[in-house]
């Protein structure tokens, strides 16, 4: 959970104290930018801890934001989304080989050898990483990392979110003050 500090409400109602329906301003819009800019930078934030591309977490990745307003200063961004398969993430090999299968999810780790798994093309479920259940030869399931809503609780992406967040909100609440003084966004009373 990501919030404004005490110091900085105090900071923007001693600078528009004077100006009816200015801190409420400043606050919607400060967390609508974090906001979006969380959102923004989930996709690099989980590809520095995980081995993926981009445009795997956006193809599985379901993700719902709720802006705040003025009456309203709660904004909230949810991650969700179905398991990734494993072929997605470093995998080797990529295509149907009779060869060991080696995954690796997580940046800092190295390839670990999946003993009993095989990369096949079993129709309607594509290329992917599958591994026998029985002896039987249609009792295969594929093998899945984690899907992106875990990701993003991971510690060290969570971290790196708060840093992002934390310090849009700093540089949007001086430039709001200064939109706000400077006349921006301000009705004149007749």
């Amino acid at each position: 959970m990501i919030e404004i500090t005490q110091e900085q409400i105090d900071r923007v109602h001693s600078a528009l104290s004077n100006i009816a329906g200015a801190p409420e301003k400043v606050f919607y819009r400060v967390i609508n930018r974090t906001l979006a800019t969380i959102r923004t930078h989930s996709g690099r934030n989980i590809r520095q801890s995980y081995r993926i591309k981009q445009r795997d977490i956006t193809d599985n990745q379901n993700m719902t934001l709720k802006q705040a307003g003025v009456r309203n200063l709660v904004g909230e961004i949810k991650f969700a989304g179905s398991v990734i398969p494993l072929i997605k993430f470093n995998v080797t090999p990529t295509v149907p080989q009779r060869k060991m299968v080696s995954a690796a999810v997580y940046k800092n780790s190295g390839k670990e050898e999946l003993v009993h798994a095989f990369v096949a093309n079993l129709g309607k479920y594509g290329v992917g990483v599958f591994q026998r259940q029985t002896e039987e030869r249609d009792s295969s399931k594929q093998l899945y990392g984690p899907a992106t809503g875990h990701m993003m609780q991971n510690e060290d992406v969570l971290n790196k979110v708060d840093a992002t967040a934390n310090e849009t909100i700093d540089k949007r609440i001086d430039h709001e003050i200064k939109a706000i003084l400077s006349g921006y966004g301000v009705k004149e009373k007749s």
